[in-house]
């Protein structure tokens, strides 16, 4: 399976490998951090599978992922790595749901 990142021709970026590490806040890796989860292209929701159904920004049609995304988004520009880390936990686990229904 391919991520929704690959699809759209961006590298697959490892948020939990990132999470395991974290930068300092506004550090140069930090900025980087914050440029990649703002876009849902390769914010945590899009190094997702790709079969999750999205609109043309790569935004989530599930509600619930949407919330989550943009709460994972505000945990990286605020650098709370350890939110970041359990909303990255409910997204995949989230993913997973919705893979599973469109199994």
């Amino acid at each position: 399976m391919k991520t929704y990142a690959e699809l759209r021709g961006k590298k697959f970026f490892d948020w939990n490998k990132f999470l395991d590490n974290p930068p300092k806040y506004l550090s140069t890796e930090h900025h980087i951090a914050c440029n990649l989860a703002v876009d849902w292209v390769t914010c945590a929701c899009g190094n997702q599978c790709d079969i999750i159904p999205r609109d043309g920004i790569g935004l989530p049609d599930d509600r619930e992922l949407q919330r989550l995304g943009i709460s994972f988004h505000d945990s990286i520009k605020g650098a709370d790595f350890i939110k970041a880390k359990e909303t990255l936990a409910n997204i995949e686990k989230r993913s997973s749901e919705l893979i599973a229904k469109l199994s």
